[in-house]
């Protein structure tokens, strides 16, 4: 009874559709072998929906797999499973370093994220585009619609344009409540992500002046950005050329170079 109250402390819903399975579990070996990953990353394997099929491919598919769980009970269950080529760390895995589970030039993720966890865990991941070639990750669906929200939609945000910068991404499938057990109140969907050969905004790469500029524009995101932008960026917005009565959520590709050239100097 203690155990089952601690893993709903931790949110935890697990997987139970057989062709949402299939269709996470396929993606993911498929393109793990097709990019030639050396080790496939789960993050929360729970109680393996999805980890039997990866490691049952991962043979054929040329990966070694990593397995990142927090909950006690289940971390000892996949540590002493005998499992072949698969590895278990009992840790939360936004309390590891890098270095214990980015282990290879290409490491391809899969994980069903835990609600409360996920955009923090995607903030750790989308940082290594270049070691990274493929997350097919679940989130809550209101929060892969803010990722994947195209200009001048009202999810767009920060999270999208930070995203969306440096990985092309895809809504792979639609998951509702009963595909768990427990169900939970909210649906969500499977997103796959591919890193961009280059960022869409030049030289925005890992520049944490990219990461401000970001988080200034939507800090008013009802504003115009002439009215919500504090004064060391409005000033880079009028030397930029820029639209000033546009707000954060509304601006083109286009837009954002421009803006972020222009407080290459500022503040």
């Amino acid at each position: 009874m203690a155990t089952r109250g601690k893993r709903r402390a931790l949110g935890q819903h697990f997987l139970r559709c057989a062709a949402v399975i299939r269709t996470i579990a396929e993606t993911g070996a498929s393109e793990a072998s097709r990019l030639g990953c050396g080790t496939l990353v789960e993050i929360g394997p729970g109680r393996g929906a999805i980890t039997l099929p990866l490691a049952e491919a991962s043979a054929g598919a040329g990966y070694r797999m990593l397995l990142v769980e927090k909950d006690d009970a289940l971390a000892l269950k996949w540590a002493s499973s005998g499992l072949a080529g698969v590895e278990t760390i009992h840790a939360d895995f936004l309390e590891l370093p890098v270095s214990a589970w980015l282990r290879d030039a290409n490491t391809a993720v899969v994980s069903n994220l835990p609600y409360s966890a996920g955009t923090a865990i995607l903030d750790r991941l989308a940082r290594h585009p270049g070691r990274i070639p493929v997350m097919v990750l679940m989130f809550q669906a209101e929060v892969a619609k803010r990722i994947r929200a195209e200009p001048r939609s009202p999810e767009r945000g920060s999270l999208s344009v930070w995203i969306q910068n440096a990985w092309d991404l895809r809504r792979l499938i639609a998951v509702a409540p009963g595909s768990f057990y427990p169900p939970p109140e909210v649906s969500s969907e499977v997103l796959v992500f591919h890193p961009r050969p280059e960022p869409r905004v030049s030289g925005s790469g890992a520049s944490t002046r990219w990461e401000s500029l970001l988080k200034a524009a939507f800090a008013h995101r009802r504003k115009m950005l002439r009215s919500g932008l504090a004064a060391p960026w409005r000033i880079a917005l009028e030397r930029s050329g820029v639209d000033g009565t546009k707000r954060a959520q509304s601006l083109e590709w286009e837009d954002w170079q421009r803006l972020f050239k222009a407080c290459a100097s500022d503040p």
